[in-house]
């Protein structure tokens, strides 16, 4: 959230349904056969496929599955516990590299924004929170947080807006190069959603 990627997540029984290029297997240890034989099928599929922790699964070494002894998300999370002002997505780099690209949605924020972005009534949606400044018993208001944007593919007769935290609705223009249009947010204090759509 914090480095601004799509994600999605699976469950057993949503596992049939998922279309991503990587699936992250977090410290995993529990699958049952017919879990093991389809994360088999996506990998022979050339999809990307992360392990991290001692993992749940006997799978072989191929160039498209990577393994993490110990897991990123469990030491990112201690860390932000210890020091949330100081921790940052790239102590985690190796991990977010291993990730196969994807560039229907960028969103580029300070890492002291989280962003979940979801399809909700069949429109892309952004949610972000603002953490900036906060520290726990000294400290309630979130610094703004100035050059954010949202670069999404091209589609007819679509728009931006934008719902602050507790705000009114504001139409946002884009700017389109190369089939893709980017939208800069005004500064976003608390949190706010993004949406593209009519």
């Amino acid at each position: 959230m914090q480095a601004h990627r799509e994600f999605q997540v699976v469950t057993p029984p949503t596992l049939d349904e998922f279309q991503g290029e990587t699936l992250v297997l977090p410290d995993v240890r529990l699958l049952n056969e017919q879990e093991q034989n389809w994360i088999r099928q996506y990998v022979k599929q050339g999809k990307k496929l992360v392990i991290t922790g001692d993992g749940a699964m006997a799978i072989e070494s191929r160039p498209n599955v990577v393994r993490f002894p110990q897991c990123p998300g469990k030491a990112y999370n201690a860390s932000l516990q210890a020091n949330f002002e100081h921790t940052n997505p790239q102590m985690q780099q190796t991990f977010l590299d291993s990730l196969a690209p994807t560039h229907s949605v960028e969103v580029s924020a300070s890492p002291s924004v989280a962003t979940s972005i979801a399809q909700v009534d069949g429109e892309t949606h952004v949610f972000l929170a603002n953490f900036a400044g906060l520290v726990g018993g000294k400290n309630p208001v979130q610094t703004p947080q100035s050059d954010i944007s949202i670069t999404l593919p091209t589609a007819a007769n679509s728009s931006g807006f934008l719902l602050p935290f507790l705000g009114e609705v504001q139409k946002l223009d884009g700017a389109q190069v190369n089939g893709r249009t980017t939208f800069h947010l005004p500064p976003v204090l608390r949190g706010a959603v993004f949406w593209y759509g009519h």
